[in-house]
C-alpha cells in the first residue's frame, strides 16, 4: 500500500494497464453503497468493443479523503482488494462503478471471491470471429483471455506455442497474432480520466454523489449514511433488514423502503426529513443506535394504524409522507395515551384533500409534524396557517390514481362494491375506461376486471342493479346510458362520486380542524 496512486487532487488521465493496477493495490475502493453490479452481457462487451477503436468511455469519479472511512467492497469481480491503512488518503468511486468492475472483471487473471462479489461471466477475444465473446466453453485456441492483451510477452509466447506445435500453419499463426497485437495496442493504450474530489466535506462528497450518476439509476441517501455509520458491530442495512424480517405485517402490506425507513429515524433524531446534514445525521445514529430498532417497530405500528382504521388497501395511501409523519409521532407518544384513531382518521383525511404533502417543503411538513404530534397526544391546534386549508375543496376531475386524492376515493370505492383485493391485486390496472375515447374522467372509470368488461356491458344493458352496486350507478344514470346518451351517463356518474366524496369529506369536520373551538359548519 506504500507505492503512490496515479492520480493525486487534480484530474488526470491514465491507462488501462495502470487504472486497473490502482484498483488491484486498494487505491480504488469501492464503497458498498454502491448499487450492484447489474450490467448485462451485450453491455459489458460494448464497453470494450469501444476501448477497442477508440472511443471514449468516459471519466472515473472518485472522492478523496483522509479522515472519512466507507464500507467498502472487500472483492471485485472475484479479487480480494485490500483494505487502506489507518491514516492513508482513500479514493472512494463515486461514479462508474459498472465500468470499472466490467473491465476489472474482463482483465482479471484469477481471485478468490470475496464477501459482497458479484463476479460476472468471463469474456474473451476470438480471433477468428475478430470480436469479444461472453465464455469460452470449448476452449478454442483462438479465443484468448483478455489479460493476455496487457502482457505482451505472455501473448506472443502464446503464438509461440501453438507454432511449435506444427498443428496450424506458419502464415495463418502470423495472421492471428496480427489481429491479438492489434487489439493488445488498443487496450494498452486506451486512456481513461479520473476526475479526484479532494475534500473532508462529507455534504460536498454526498451532494456530488447524488447529482452525478452516468447510467441514470438514482443513488439514495441511505447508501451514502449507511455506509458513514457502518462499523464493526454496527450495520444499518443489516439492521433494517433483520427487523423488518422479524416483525408481522397486516396481509398486503410489505416493510418499507430502507429511505422511508430512515426518514423515520431521522424524525425521531430531530433532523429533517429532506436533505439533512449527512456528517450529522451519521453521528448521531452512532450515538443512539438502538433507535435504528425501534424504527422498524414505530413504522410497524403507523402500517397497522393505517390498515386497521385509515385504508383498505397499501395500494391506497394518498402520501408516504402521511405513514413517515405517523411513525415519528407514535414516537412521542406517552405510553399511557392511546392513538385517537378518529382524530388520526381525520388529519389523514384532510390531509389528503387539501394536497398537504404534494410539495415536500421542509418547512411545510415540519409543521404538519408538530401539528400531528399535537393532536395524537390530545392538544388540538389550529391547522397551520402556512399549509392550505379550505372548507370547499374541487371536486376530483379524474380518476388518476397518480393523484393521491384519487387513490384514497378509489379505496372508497373498492370498499363500497367489494373490490378491495383487486384494487390491491392490480393497483392502477383495477379500473376499466368503459367508453373509448373518454379518458380517464371520473365517470367513465369502473372497477372492474377488465378481462371481463363485457359483463360489465351486460349489467349496465340488463339493469342488474345487484352487480352495479356500489358502482355509482343510479336509475338516471342507467336511462343514460339506454338512451345512448353517454356523455349524460359519465356527467351523471360524476355527480355521483362527487358527491360521496363531499359526504365524506364533510364528515371530517374541516373547519372544527381548522380552527378546534370553532364548531362545524355543516
Amino acid at each position: 500500500m506504500a507505492e503512490t496512486p496515479s492520480y493525486v487532487s487534480e484530474p488526470q488521465v491514465t491507462d488501462l494497464p495502470k487504472l486497473l493496477s490502482d484498483v488491484r493495490a486498494g487505491h480504488i475502493q469501492v464503497p458498498r453503497f454502491q448499487r450492484p453490479f447489474v450490467w448485462e452481457d451485450d453491455r459489458r462487451v460494448e464497453l470494450l468493443r469501444s476501448l477497442r477503436i477508440g472511443i471514449p468511455i468516459g471519466s472515473l469519479l472518485v472522492w478523496r479523503t483522509t479522515k472519512n472511512r466507507l464500507r467498502c467492497f472487500q472483492a471485485i469481480a472475484g479479487v480480494k482488494i485490500p483494505s487502506p491503512s489507518h491514516g492513508q488518503t482513500v479514493s472512494y468511486l463515486l461514479d462508474g462503478h459498472q465500468r470499472l468492475t466490467t473491465l476489472f472483471a474482463a482483465f482479471a487473471k484469477s481471485g478468490a471471491g470475496g464477501e459482497g462479489d458479484e463476479t460476472p461471466p468471463p469474456i474473451f477475444f476470438d480471433l477468428e470471429q475478430d470480436d469479444f465473446v461472453v465464455g469460452n466453453p470449448a476452449n478454442q485456441w483462438a479465443c484468448l483471455p483478455l489479460h493476455l492483451f496487457l502482457d505482451a510477452v505472455a501473448l506472443r509466447q502464446h503464438f509461440r506455442t501453438k507454432e511449435r506445435e506444427g498443428q496450424m500453419m506458419a502464415a495463418e499463426v502470423d495472421r492471428l497474432q496480427e489481429i491479438a497485437e492489434g487489439v493488445m495496442y488498443a487496450m494498452q493504450w486506451c486512456r481513461i480520466p479520473i476526475i479526484p474530489l479532494s475534500t473532508d466535506d462529507v455534504e460536498l462528497a454526498t451532494r456530488t454523489f447524488h447529482r452525478v450518476n452516468s447510467q441514470g439509476v438514482p443513488m439514495t441517501e441511505f447508501h451514502m449514511i449507511a455506509a458513514l455509520t457502518w462499523g464493526d458491530d454496527f450495520d444499518l442495512r443489516e439492521i433494517f433488514e433483520r427487523e423488518w424480517g422479524r416483525v408481522t405485517l397486516p396481509l398486503a402490506w410489505k416493510p418499507a423502503s430502507e429511505l422511508q425507513t430512515l426518514n423515520v429515524l431521522k424524525g425521531i433524531l430531530g433532523m429533517e426529513l429532506g436533505r439533512s446534514n449527512g456528517d450529522l445525521l451519521a453521528r448521531r445514529i452512532r450515538e443512539r443506535p438502538q433507535l435504528a430498532v425501534e424504527t422498524v417497530h414505530l413504522l410497524t405500528r403507523a402500517i397497522e394504524l393505517a390498515s386497521t382504521h385509515l385504508v383498505h388497501t397499501p395500494v391506497a395511501v394518498p402520501y408516504q409522507m402521511q405513514l413517515t409523519l405517523t411513525a415519528i409521532a407514535l414516537h412521542d407518544m406517552p405510553s399511557d395515551i392511546e392513538v385517537d384513531t378518529e382524530w388520526l382518521r381525520r388529519w389523514w383525511g384532510l390531509t389528503t384533500a387539501w394536497g398537504s404533502f404534494a410539495s415536500a417543503a421542509t418547512h411545510r411538513v415540519q409543521a404538519a409534524l408538530r401539528h400531528l404530534k399535537s393532536g395524537l397526544a390530545g392538544k388540538h391546534e389550529p391547522w397551520p396557517s402556512l399549509l392550505f386549508s379550505t372548507p370547499n375543496p374541487a371536486p376530483i376531475a379524474t380518476l388518476d390514481l397518480r393523484n393521491a386524492r384519487a387513490r384514497y376515493f378509489a379505496d372508497g370505492y373498492a370498499s363500497q362494491c367489494d373490490g378491495v383485493n383487486l384494487l390491491n391485486d392490480r393497483g392502477p390496472r383495477a379500473f376499466v375506461t368503459l367508453i373509448a375515447g373518454e379518458g380517464t374522467r371520473m365517470g367513465n372509470r369502473f372497477l372492474w376486471k377488465s378481462e371481463e368488461v363485457e359483463s360489465l356491458i351486460q349489467a349496465l344493458n340488463w339493469k342488474e342493479e345487484d352487480m352495479l352496486a356500489g358502482h355509482f350507478v343510479d336509475d338516471q344514470a342507467l336511462t343514460f346510458w339506454a338512451q345512448g346518451a353517454l356523455d349524460e351517463f359519465i356527467r351523471r356518474r360524476e355527480v355521483l362520486m362527487n358527491d360521496a366524496e363531499r359526504g365524506w369529506f364533510i364528515g371530517l369536520k374541516p373547519m372544527s380542524f381548522i380552527t378546534p373551538e370553532s364548531q362545524p359548519l355543516f
